[in-house]
This record gives C-alpha cells, sequence and structure tokens, in this order.
C-alpha cells in the first residue's frame, strides 16, 4: 500500500479496501446495503468468513479489531486481496508497537541474568585482557573449546561462555557476524499465551479515503502549535496526495506559522517545473507576513527546521572522559543544513518582500536567527540588488555589520533608512569615511521602560505586540507594585488586546497564575547557596584545567599523586573512576523555584531559585476570568451540543503543548501529565536501535532510584545488571547494533520489591554511551509493557507506550513513576550531554534533580489542563454542563455567563446527583473509552464528540483531540 493509507490507517484507523469483484450476473439492490452478501457471493463468503475469524485472533493479539462493516468486506474479497491487505495491517499494527523487530538480548534467557554480575565482570576482563586463542582457557583450563569470534576477535572459551546463552560476545556485548560458528541456531520463542491487550484499537471501513485524507490535512494545519516531526512528515504525506504544487486550499488562517512554512516550502518544491510555479510563489508572498516566515520557509525549502532551531555544535576534544574514547571513532554532530540554490523567480519574490516591510522591524527579525539568515543571504545576494531592493540590502547590512562608502548605492540606502526611522535605525561614521547601521529593536524599548519601572509605559508599547503582552503578563502585574492607578493601566491593556492573541499564549498566561497570590521567594540562604555553587563549579572547572595542563614532568612523582588524588588530570589522559563531583547548581527540591523551558528539537529545563513576590488575588481573578469568557466566547462561535459530560479528573492532564519538541509516541500522553499503571506486578522497559551506515552505536538502557528527599538510592544499568535481587533487572549491554538484527535491552522493574528496597522514584533513562546524537540512527524507539509474567516474551497487545529516540540529544528520560501509587508522569526530557561514556552512575544526580523540578512543576498546576480546554468549550457550546466526579458523583453546573461556568467547573468537587441527558448530541471528555461510557453513557446521537486521553471512542462518537480542541479557539483575522 501507499503512504498515504498508511498515514490514514495510523492516524484514523481507516481501512479503503477496494469493493468485490464484480460478478457476471448483478444481483437485484439489496436494501441491506452494499457490503450485505448477495447470493452469488455466498460461497466465497463462506470461505472467507473463517478466515476472518483467523485474522481477527491475529489481529487482537495486537490490540486491534475490525468493525462489523470492515469484516464483512474482508469476507467477500478474493484470497489474494485479501491476503496482501491483511499483511500490510499486520505490519503496520507491528510497527506501531515494535513487534516489527527481533528483540534479542545479549542474555537470552532473560530475566534470568547472572546472579553474581561482579563475578562475571573479573571474568570478562580476565579473558579480554589475557586469552589467547591458541591457549588453553584461562578460567577452566579446557583445551580446545576457545574460539575467536568475528569481528571483534575476542577469545571466547565455550565452556564458561555457553554459547546457547548468549547473543553476542560475551566480552564486550558487540553483535557478531552473521557466519560466525560460536552462535548456534537457537529456536525462536514459542507463541506467547494469550493475553488481553493494554488498549484497543478498532479499524472501520472507510468509503471516501480521499475526503478522510483531507480531514486528516485541514485538522493538522489547523493546529495552533507548532507541529511534531512525526506530525510534519504525515501533513506531508497527505499534503502530497491531495493538493501537491497548490496553495489554494489553505484556509485563510494557518494558525502555527512553522506549519505554514512547510506547505509553503513543499508547494514551491512540487511546482518547481510546472506552469503553476508563478501562482504558487504569489500565493506564498500573500501568506508572508515578517521576515521570520519567509526565513522559515527558506530553511524548510532546504530541508531544515522550520522552528528555525540549529544543531549545536559540540565537539571539544577535550570533554569528560574523551579519553575513553577509541581512536577510530569519529564524534558524531547533527550537521547544520545547506541552504539549496533559491530560482530566480523566488530569490527576486523574497528580496521584494523583505524591502516592503518596515525596515526597522525586519532587521530586529532577521537578528533574531542571525545563523540562519547568514546562510540564507549567501544565496539571495542582497548587495548586489541594494539600488533595486534598498530597504532590503540595509536589513542584511544591519545582521552582518556591513560597512559602505557613503555615496555607495547601499550607503545611500543606508542614510534613507536612517532619515526614515531615527528612532530606531542608527547611523554610525567610521574612520575611512564608512558607515554601517545598527538597529534598536523594539525589546529594547520595552526594557528601558521596565528599568524606569514604567508599568504603563511598558504596557502601552507591547500593545503593539499582544502576545508578548500576554507572555510577560506576570512581570507587567509585578511591576506595578502597589500602584493601583497602573495596575488599572495593565488589566485595561490586557482586555484590549485579548481578541488578538492566540489560545494557547493566552491559556498558558492565565494558567501561570495559579497560586501566585501566595508565591513565597525562596530563602536568602537558599539564594546564596545557589550563587555560590555556581561559583564553585566554574572555579573548581578553572583550576582543573589550569593544573591539569601542566605535564608530569614539571610537577614531579608528588605533584602527580597529588593531581590524582585531587582527581584532575590531563584533557588526553584516562579520566578517574570516582572523581569528587562539584555540587550540582540550580535549587534542591523542596525549594521555592521555578523551572524553565528553552527553544530547542528537544525538552530540556533549567531551574532558579523562586525570587517573585505575590501578586494581588483580585488582579490573578480579573486576568482569568478575562482569558475564559474570551475563549469560551470563541467557541460559541462552533456547532452547539445539547450537553457537556466533563470528566473532573482530567484536571490533572495538561493541555497539548510544545508538541514539536515531543517523542512520536504510541499513546498520545501530553507532557506533564499523569498515568495509572494499573496493579501490573512487573514493568518492562524495552529499547531497540540499529547502527547508523557509517558508524557504531552503543545505547544503554537504565534506571536511576531515588529515596522520598530525591537522594540517590541507586541505579540499575549494564554495570549494575541487578538491584537488590530481582528488584530490578538488566538484559545485559549490547554494543553494537548491526542491520537488520539491531539490538535490543530490556530492564524489568518489580514495583513491590522495589518498595521494600527504600526506593520512592523510579526515573528511567536512555543514553548514548558513545556520544552519537540519535538524530543520527537510522532506527530507534524505547517503550513500556506490561508482562504478566517475566517469562512472558515481547508482546504486542501489552505494549503500553512506545516511542522514537529522536533530536540533537544523547539521553532521554520518558517518564517518573512514583513507585508507592504506582503513578507515572510522563515527560519526555533531555540532559545535556558533552563527552564521552555517558552513563547513569555519572548522570543520576543531574536526573533526579530534573525530574523532581518537572514533577512539581507540572504538579503545582500552572499549566493549561484538558479540563480548562473541556471547559471553554462546555461554556460556549453546550445548554448544559455536567461534571464526573471522581466518587462517582455527577454534578451540574448552573447557568450563567461563560466566565462563570468555567470556574464552577473548575471549583467542582464532588457531590450531586446529575445525570447525562441519553439520545442527546453530547460533547465529552474522559480518561479512555470506560470512564467515557460510565460518565455519558452509549446512547448519544449522531455529531457527538468525545475527548479522550486513552484510546479511541466507539462509534458514534466523533473522536477529538486536545490539539483540535485549541485549534478550533485560533481567533479570526
Amino acid at each position: 500500500m501507499d503512504a498515504l493509507a498508511t498515514v490514514l490507517l495510523r492516524r484514523a484507523g481507516a481501512v479503503a479496501l477496494p469493493a468485490p469483484a464484480a460478478r457476471p450476473q448483478q444481483p437485484s439492490p439489496d436494501p441491506a446495503g452494499p457490503d450485505a452478501a448477495s447470493p452469488d457471493d455466498r460461497g466465497n463468503e463462506a470461505d472467507g468468513d473463517g478466515w476472518v475469524v483467523a485474522f481477527e485472533a491475529d489481529l487482537a493479539t495486537r490490540g486491534w479489531l475490525l468493525e462489523p462493516a470492515l469484516r464483512r468486506r474482508f469476507a467477500r474479497l478474493d484470497p489474494g486481496t485479501r491476503l496482501r491487505w491483511a499483511d500490510w495491517i499486520a505490519a503496520v499494527a507491528d510497527e506501531s508497537t515494535g513487534a516489527d523487530r527481533d528483540h534479542v538480548p545479549l542474555f537470552r534467557n532473560f530475566p534470568d541474568t547472572p546472579e553474581n554480575p561482579g563475578r562475571l565482570y573479573v571474568e570478562r576482563l580476565l579473558v579480554h585482557l589475557f586469552q589467547h586463542r591458541a591457549a588453553p582457557c584461562i578460567l577452566c583450563g579446557t583445551v580446545g573449546q576457545v574460539r575467536p569470534l568475528d569481528p571483534c576477535a575476542h577469545a571466547v572459551c565455550t565452556v564458561c561462555f555457553d554459547p546457547a546463552q548468549y547473543s553476542a560476545c560475551p566480552v564486550c556485548g558487540s553483535r557478531l557476524a552473521a557466519g560466525d560458528a560460536y552462535l548456534p541456531v537457537v529456536a525462536p520463542h514459542g507463541a506467547a499465551a494469550s493475553l488481553p491487550a493494554v488498549q484497543l484499537r478498532r479499524l472501520h471501513l472507510e468509503a471516501d479515503p480521499g475526503a478522510c485524507a483531507v480531514r486528516l490535512r485541514d485538522g493538522l494545519v489547523a493546529r495552533a502549535a507548532a507541529l511534531s516531526e512525526h506530525d510534519r512528515e504525515d501533513l506531508r504525506t497527505l499534503v502530497a496526495g491531495t493538493a501537491p504544487g497548490r496553495l489554494d486550499w489553505l484556509p485563510d488562517v494557518v494558525p502555527a506559522r512553522e506549519t505554514l512554512a512547510c506547505v509553503i516550502a513543499w508547494a514551491l518544491h512540487a511546482a518547481a517545473l510546472e506552469p503553476s510555479y508563478p501562482a504558487v510563489l504569489a500565493g506564498a508572498v500573500t501568506r508572508w507576513s515578517t521576515a521570520t516566515d519567509v526565513a522559515r520557509t527558506l530553511w524548510a525549502y532546504s530541508g531544515g527546521d522550520p522552528g528555525l532551531v540549529v544543531p549545536r555544535r559540540t565537539t571539544d576534544p577535550h570533554g569528560p572522559n574523551e579519553g575513553w574514547r577509541p581512536v577510530h571513532e569519529p564524534r558524531v554532530t547533527v550537521p547544520i543544513p545547506r541552504v539549496r540554490a533559491v530560482p530566480r523567480a523566488l530569490r527576486r519574490a523574497v528580496l521584494g518582500f523583505i524591502d516592503g516591510l518596515d525596515c526597522a522591524t525586519a532587521a530586529e527579525d532577521v537578528a533574531r536567527h542571525p545563523v540562519v539568515w547568514k546562510r540564507i543571504a549567501e544565496r539571495l545576494h542582497p548587495f548586489e540588488h541594494a539600488a533595486g531592493h534598498p530597504d532590503a540590502a540595509v536589513v542584511f547590512a544591519a545582521l552582518r555589520g556591513t560597512r559602505a562608502a557613503p555615496d555607495s548605492p547601499l550607503g545611500r540606502a543606508m542614510g534613507a533608512a536612517h532619515l526614515s526611522r531615527p528612532d530606531r535605525i542608527v547611523l554610525e561614521q567610521h574612520a575611512g569615511g564608512t558607515v554601517s547601521v545598527r538597529v534598536r529593536t523594539f525589546a529594547a524599548l520595552v526594557e528601558e521602560a521596565v528599568a524606569g519601572g514604567d508599568a504603563a509605559a511598558a504596557a502601552r508599547l507591547l500593545t503593539e505586540r499582544p502576545g508578548d503582552l500576554w507572555r510577560r503578563i506576570d512581570h507587567l502585574l509585578r511591576l506595578t507594585g502597589d500602584d493601583p492607578g497602573p495596575l488599572a493601566r495593565v488589566l485595561d491593556a490586557a482586555a484590549r488586546t485579548t481578541p488578538r492573541v492566540s489560545p494557547a499564549v493566552l491559556a498558558a498566561a492565565a494558567a501561570a497564575l495559579t497560586g501566585r497570590d501566595a508565591t513565597a521567594p525562596a530563602a536568602p540562604a537558599a539564594v546564596a547557596a545557589e550563587a555560590v555553587i555556581e561559583v564553585a563549579a566554574e572555579a573548581a572547572a578553572g583550576i582543573s584545567q589550569q593544573v591539569a595542563a601542566v605535564p608530569a614532568e614539571q610537577v614531579g612523582g608528588l605533584g602527580s599523586a597529588l593531581r590524582r588524588a585531587l582527581g584532575l588530570r590531563r584533557p588526553d589522559a584516562p579520566p578517574a573512576r570516582n572523581r569528587p563531583r562539584p555540587p550540582l547548581p540550580g535549587p534542591a527540591p523542596g525549594t521555592p523555584r521555578r523551572t524553565f523551558f528553552p527553544k530547542g528539537d528537544v525538552v530540556r529545563t533549567w531551574t532558579e531559585p523562586e525570587h517573585r513576590g505575590p501578586l494581588p488575588a483580585d488582579a490573578i481573578a480579573r486576568i482569568r476570568s478575562t482569558v475564559d469568557a474570551e475563549l469560551a466566547g470563541r467557541a460559541a462561535a462552533l456547532d452547539g451540543f445539547d450537553v457537556a459530560v466533563l470528566d473532573a479528573g482530567l484536571a490533572r492532564v495538561p493541555a497539548p503543548a510544545r508538541e514539536r519538541a515531543g517523542s512520536q509516541q504510541l499513546a498520545g500522553w501530553p507532557r506533564g501529565s499523569l498515568r495509572a499503571l494499573g496493579d501490573a506486578p512487573i514493568l518492562r522497559l524495552f529499547l531497540h536501535w540499529v547502527d547508523a551506515a557509517e558508524h557504531r552505536v552503543d545505547l544503554d538502557l537504565s534506571c536511576a532510584f531515588y529515596r522520598d528527599d530525591w537522594t540517590s538510592r541507586g541505579h540499575c544499568d549494564y554495570t549494575h545488571l541487578r538491584f537488590h535481587g530481582s528488584a530490578a533487572v538488566h538484559s545485559g549491554d549490547l554494543t553494537s547494533a548491526p542491520s537488520p538484527l539491531g539490538a535490543t535491552e530490556f530492564l524489568d522493574l518489580d514495583r513491590a520489591a522495589l518498595r521494600q528496597a527504600g526506593v520512592a522514584w523510579a526515573v528511567p533513562v536512555v543514553l548514548s554511551y558513545n556520544d552519537v546524537p540519535f538524530e543520527a540512527l537510522d532506527a530507534a524507539f524505547a517503550g513500556l509493557s506490561l508482562p504478566q509474567t517475566r517469562r512472558e516474551p515481547f508482546t504486542a497487545a501489552r505494549v503500553l507506550q512506545r516511542f522514537t529516540l529522536r533530536g540533537d540529544a544523547k539521553s532521554m528520560a520518558p517518564f517518573v513513576l512514583n513507585v508507592d501509587t504506582g503513578e507515572a508522569m510522563w515527560i519526555d526530557a533531555s540532559l545535556s550531554a558533552r563527552g564521552y561514556g555517558h552513563n547513569v552512575g555519572q548522570r543520576g544526580p543531574r536526573l533526579g534533580r530534573m525530574a523532581a523540578d518537572l514533577w512539581e512543576h507540572f504538579a503545582a498546576g500552572n499549566r493549561p489542563t484538558l479540563l480548562d480546554l473541556a471547559a471553554w468549550h462546555a461554556a460556549g457550546r453546550a445548554e448544559r454542563v455536567v461534571v464526573a466526579n471522581a466518587d462517582g458523583t455527577c454534578t451540574a453546573v448552573p447557568a450563567g455567563a461563560p466566565h462563570e461556568i468555567v470556574a464552577a467547573v473548575r471549583a467542582t468537587s464532588g457531590g450531586g446527583t446529575a445525570t447525562a441527558q441519553t439520545g442527546a448530541r453530547t460533547f465529552a471528555c474522559a480518561a479512555d473509552p470506560d470512564r467515557l461510557a460510565a460518565i455519558a453513557g452509549t446512547d448519544v446521537a449522531e455529531g457527538s464528540a468525545a475527548l479522550l486521553v486513552d484510546g479511541t471512542p466507539p462509534p458514534p462518537w466523533t473522536p477529538v483531540t486536545g490539539a483540535d480542541l485549541l485549534a478550533a479557539l485560533t481567533p479570526p483575522v
């Protein structure tokens, strides 16, 4: 099947099976419908019924089910056609969970890994150092059983290292060549016992795949937030299958500028040699509004990230543990894309567009992304066209600091720009009679007002950029102090600009004020300690570098001994195993602190102590009611419902945010959401990857354990195959993953045993040991399954979550597990990493600090939730609103103004005897299909819509996502 059919199946569960082959004699029309069996088809259907039963049983092991119409259509197809479609569906199902790969760990009998990993390590080390292929085994003395392995050349005794127990070299963990005689032919695992699927998904027959593709395409384009890498690829497939080389299908407003840039770039490529190219180019120019829009388009046109995130250059030869890097292993980095050759017509259009913008504003926009624009400028040649596009030339001159003679075309353009905007464009004179320009940015003007303590002036400036005003609303409220005059002007500016702000910005700004009336700054001692730690860390690093740089012959034997005792070494010397670490920067868990998420292709965090004081409660209430009224009012313009039934438990599930930096995942959990993992006795983590074509990749699956106060309790990884007996068990370290087998590592967690060992928190992490970024891998994914017994092999139906490893990162922590409650918080975050030999033993303290920060950050309730999102839609679209509480009761929300209804939904805590309205057009939101049936029933009218965190609602519900609901609140032009 083609890529479009695969996207429809993955995203919508839609299968566009062909119609059965026509019969010579057509029966009379049957009122039962086109998929009802005709008399001439009964023989074929009778043959197909048994086949469909077997196919359904096979799909059930993957957690997929067929709806009746699809089942009937399969039964009526000829055997060859049905088999091709069945193989394709099964392949897509396997790929979604990772079952399309062979999962063979180092120890074939996992989880029965060695009981004494320390002894095994010593034996492996002795073999590595002293064993010769022609000598008897140095461990057991057996003669003739030592064999060299291919390609690592380790000499291994088949008596001491039973080949039936290993799938790779027992010494170094590298995969062996296919023809190596050491590895025996091992029978595959028998069929797994039939176990209930963790989650079920229904597949339906799609009569109009084109309309389905258009619906999915338009839904992605309408999203308010930037798309993830996986969503962008799906959108590209959908656009190529429905409207290649065209822009006339786009809506008037595309909320996400990155999405618009991608669509334009794809259309320019598709129409490059077509007569429609001028029309596409003209459409692109009409949809650009800023210089950054142009940069996003040209960067995406060249294969770059439309978010203009440039890969980080981390090639420090003196990074931590670089002495361990083998000489034949290069440092791998993610390359910065090269800007493609720009056609002449596109170059003229870009320069003409920039020339038509306000010169100061365009120069400010260009300065935000200097690396990208300098590379783009190499293709645009703006100074060659200074006479025809003078303002565009000035914009790039400000970016590069270009100097020119005053009487040259560029110099005259600089002078004219200065005369037109003397407040923003500054003309500077240089020796030799040349001139240049620099730009006073809008942010500088705002900061001048802030530095002067003039909140009203800052708010007045920011009304020109409403999004920036709402992003800084907390700062503006703090700046007003106790003066009611500036406070009133700030609140008035916020209210006036609300209709022009995106729903994501409004929701985030309002939610961030939760609890701000009770904010307590960190104690001065904690702030001072933080400053001391940072200074000490910098000083220690500087001293270490200076002392380590002194050659050994200059310090003598005593100096060398002191250097070893202090953990100092030369940059090219092997690292000390137990070098003392400086204190961790950042406030400790429990300290009032703030967590920030810098922009990037993956999520990273940093924290600082809380310095802010509390805000007035009435100002917070006014801001929240303003946002609630605005967003509920936007929802009122959409189709209405008879009743809305909202699950109060969704107050613990954050609304989608930063999707562009998220991993592709099976379950679709929002970052920061809490998921109950049930009573499964064992949690099994799995990791699979395949080496890149040019280099070896060594990934490691690990898990760090912490006490209640987030102090370290230990870890389980390739160096510690067991933690407290069987509380955590690792499957062994594979150090290479050649195609096609790749490499798989497992790690089992026994919650009961972990509790007995004093573990309160468990944080799994995937680390790239040899410092290869995930983006450079051909294939890499990890996940979580819930096996019912430890002996059970990998089973697709028991996979709860599967996610890809992506981005310019060398680590990824998917979730934080509360061992006591069995709740997991999805965080999908990365740690910065430099050097070589990354492992959880070194990164454990930082990993625990990041996990504690994120747990407390998301649990504090200062992020918009799915309940907020559902409440805005319910208040604006439903005639009656019911809240389903955790205690099993349902509360009817009193009628009132939209913002009052939203506030009442948030305040509902339990009690009430309200019921859902049967047969009504219903809007519902719940955690999963079972909860949906419990709170809203099954008797609903056509056109009812349901939002679920896990799973898909059954017919006649129309499934919607949080991203869909947020996109529907985008303001009109």
